[in-house]
């Protein structure tokens, strides 16, 4: 006796479901993943294979959703290309200037020192003691920048990457890490559009869209 209903496979979950047998040919949903697929029909005896036509919150064809969700990511993907290169080549040059001249170094450190104190850095005292304060605080902030630009350096090239990795759909974690490099808004001198985007696209990437995104 021919069964009343045929178990099939949802395309995009797999999960196993009971169709009637007129449903067969026609759209059904999911209930597992809400995804929209063409049931099989029956050709000599044997199930054809089911068609995917639209994965869950999908238009059919899943053309309007997914440029949706590209351009939501493209947009955090571009401003951490832009600011990872921008990033990228101000430390470098920074980085450059750093160990190829010390002495230029503590001079750039030592014109920070009145802004410095203007915002309540340093102690009071005489001219010379300011003066001599102020030249050991010069050459303790050149050593602190000789570190911090060889790590801005690095994060910038980070973020770069993942900027880059979101564009070209490859590199789901690596697309989160430059996310994370950019939102650390060290990677280009405290740059707050760069953190924003940052955890712009972190926000994308954790949605189903932003994953989809890199399925395709």
């Amino acid at each position: 006796m021919t069964p009343e209903t045929e178990v099939i496979a949802c395309p995009a979950c797999k999960h196993l479901l009971r169709v009637p047998l007129d449903w067969l040919g026609t759209e059904v949903r999911c209930p597992e993943c809400k995804a929209l697929f063409l049931a099989p029909v029956r050709e000599n005896g044997a199930l054809s294979e089911p068609v995917l036509l639209a994965r869950a919150n999908q238009q059919l064809g899943g053309a309007p959703a997914r440029r949706k969700a590209d351009l939501m990511l493209m947009l955090p993907a571009f401003g951490l290309l832009l600011c990872g290169f921008a990033g990228f080549v101000i430390n470098a040059i920074l980085a450059y200037l750093m160990f190829t001249d010390p002495a230029g170094a503590t001079g750039w450190a030592r014109n920070q020192m009145p802004a410095l104190r203007q915002a309540g850095f340093g102690t009071d005292g005489t001219p010379e003691e300011k003066a001599a304060e102020d030249e050991r605080n010069a050459a303790q902030l050149a050593a602190v920048y000789r570190v911090l630009i060889p790590v801005a350096l690095v994060l910038s090239a980070i973020t770069l990457a993942g900027g880059l990795a979101t564009m070209l759909r490859r590199g789901y974690r690596l697309a989160q890490i430059g996310c994370v490099a950019a939102a650390l808004n060290v990677a280009h001198g405290c740059c707050v559009p760069g953190a924003l985007f940052g955890l712009w696209g972190l926000l994308m990437l954790g949605s189903e869209e932003g994953r989809e995104h890199f399925a395709r």
